[in-house]
């Protein structure tokens, strides 16, 4: 897979996400997708999902099986490998 750290400006860096999860999702690589939560119980909080729960990408979204919670990519914060290897980062 590959192995990408984001820096560029937000349109290659949402390229960069995108490609890795289209491979994740579509390729059946394997992946962990960790993301910011907001919900007004708990607030914001750092979560994962395995990609396998994952079935569709868009432009600017995933899509879980429930085929009804979306993700959007800007609330994704890093994409690990199933070994925990960094695949895509973002940067603060």
């Amino acid at each position: 897979m590959l192995i990408y750290e984001s820096g560029d400006w937000m349109g290659k860096r949402r390229g960069a996400l995108r490609d890795i999860l289209y491979r994740a999702v579509y390729a059946r690589e394997e992946c962990l997708i960790y993301y910011i939560d907001r919900s007004p119980e708990h607030g914001a909080r750092e979560l994962y999902i395995s990609s396998s729960k994952v079935i569709a990408v868009s432009n600017w979204a995933i899509t879980l099986e429930d085929n009804e919670t979306t993700i959007p990519l800007h609330r994704i914060t890093k994409v690990t490998d199933r070994d925990g290897r960094v695949l895509w980062r973002k940067v603060q």
